[in-house]
């Protein structure tokens, strides 16, 4: 038994059957039933079982779960010490962000590219936050009023939220269409803001992101709350108010193992000089 077969019980966990945990861990699922079967013989116990609702891992598989994350974040931990050591400006780093900060700060990227042109940026973008620990990414560009305190960030900006409707669209907010938030990051401080300026609207439409709310605001599918950053560039906008209904800092995020890697050190200088620049 090698400890890379533990890999098996996290995916089995999270996706609740074979086919998923074999996709998450891009092997053949008859290679999860496999491992598991050698497992389950070197331990001489079941180790997970299937159900209805899915695979579900027994007592014994929950241990074995705990073990096999904890050996993870170790490895994981050894490879960021590693490569702190690394004081070269070369390599890649893997950036993680949502689609509304990849538009804002692609400025930022571009330059860091043209002054660096031996580090590769691997963007990945999408409303699932990867977790720095786990080593899924490097470095997170997010919006957050409570970044994690066991990483090393900086503050690099504020998105201030507005009330927003297309110009062709009448400005009585009372009898607008309103679009709402499903993101869990927005969707709180904007119904709240909503509750209390307008309690008897009931939002007709609901968007994931900032970006997606910029747009169907744009598209006239009705009024909503959008970054200024965003709004503001958009000469079809009309802003309905001149305070902010809610702000959201903006934050860089990375272990702090990867804090003094030349690299992400230039990549933080680089955000710190603004998307202006």
């Amino acid at each position: 038994m090698n400890p890379p077969d533990l890999s098996i019980f996290p995916a089995l966990n999270e996706a609740r059957s074979f086919t998923g945990a074999a996709r998450r861990l891009g092997v053949a699922h008859t290679t999860v039933s496999r491992k598991l079967k050698e497992l389950e013989a070197h331990y001489g116990t079941l180790l997970a079982e299937r159900r209805d609702d899915g695979v579900v891992l027994t007592p014994e598989g929950e241990r074995l779960l705990e073990t096999a994350r904890r050996i993870e974040v170790e490895l994981a931990g050894l490879e960021r010490d590693i490569a702190s050591r690394d004081h070269r400006l070369t390599g890649h780093i893997k950036l993680t962000t949502v689609d509304a900060l990849a538009w804002l700060y692609m400025p930022v990227l571009a330059r860091f590219r043209a002054q660096h042109p031996e580090i590769d940026i691997l963007l990945e973008i999408g409303a699932e936050l990867r977790n720095l620990s786990r080593r899924e990414a490097e470095v997170a560009l997010r919006a957050t009023t409570a970044p994690d305190d066991h990483l090393f960030g900086r503050e690099i900006g504020k998105l201030h939220f507005y009330p927003y409707v297309r110009a062709d669209r009448p400005v009585d907010a009372a009898h607008l269409p309103w679009i709402e938030y499903g993101d869990r990051d927005c969707s709180q401080p904007a119904a709240r803001w909503l509750r209390k300026t307008h309690p008897m609207v009931r939002p007709q439409a609901s968007v994931p992101t900032p970006l997606a709310m910029f747009r169907a605001v744009e598209a006239g599918l009705g009024a909503g709350l959008v970054p200024a950053a965003l709004a503001d560039a958009s000469p079809g906008l009309v802003c309905l108010s001149d305070v902010p209904a809610f702000s959201i800092a903006i934050w860089l995020l990375t272990p702090m193992e990867l804090r003094q890697t030349a690299r992400i050190r230039a990549l933080f200088e680089a955000f710190s000089k603004g998307v202006n620049e």
